[in-house]
C-alpha cells in the first residue's frame, strides 16, 4: 500500500538534491519556549512525511525527558503532510497538546488534514499565529 500525501503542488526545487532528483530529508527544528512548551518548525517547502515525523518524535522525546510537553507545530509553507506522518504525530507519547500554526489557506488545509488523524487523546487545534496558539495552550489546565 502506498503512502497517501496531501500536497498543494510540485516539490520545490530548493529541496531537490543536485543531479539526483531526490528529496532531502526534512529537518525539524525544536526549541523549548519559556513556558516549557516546545516549538517545532519545518522549513518552508518541506514535506511532513514518515522521516520528519520520526525526527519530530525523537527530538520531542529528548527535550521532554520523563514529562509531557505542549507543542506548537509551525507548518507555514510546508509542501505536504502524509497519512503516515499524521498517525505518527498523533502517537507521540511525550506530547500533552498540539497547537498547529500556519498562515495561508493551504497551511490551514494541511493543518486540518494533520489534525484529522487520531488526535483525540490530547487537545489539538489549528491557529494562524503563535500568540493565539500559546494563549490557548496556557489556558489548558492539564498541559504542563
Amino acid at each position: 500500500m502506498s503512502e497517501t500525501t496531501m500536497a498543494p503542488g510540485p516539490a520545490p526545487e530548493s529541496l531537490l538534491m543536485p543531479g539526483a532528483g531526490q528529496l532531502l530529508a526534512p529537518v525539524v527544528s525544536c526549541t523549548v519556549l519559556p513556558d516549557l512548551s516546545v516549538k517545532a518548525v519545518l522549513p518552508r517547502g518541506a514535506d511532513l512525511g514518515e522521516a520528519a515525523a520520526a525526527q519530530l518524535r525523537q527530538q520531542l522525546g529528548e527535550l521532554a525527558g520523563d514529562r509531557r510537553v505542549a507543542v506548537v507545530l509551525e507548518l507555514t509553507g510546508v509542501g505536504s503532510v502524509s497519512r503516515i506522518a499524521r498517525a505518527a504525530c498523533a502517537a507521540i507519547p511525550s506530547v500533552s497538546a498540539w497547537a498547529v500554526v500556519g498562515e495561508s489557506p493551504v497551511d490551514r488545509l494541511l493543518g486540518h488534514f494533520l489534525l484529522g488523524g487520531e488526535f483525540s487523546s490530547v487537545p489539538a487545534q489549528y491557529f494562524t499565529s503563535d500568540g493565539e496558539a500559546l494563549d490557548w495552550l496556557r489556558h489548558l489546565d492539564h498541559v504542563h
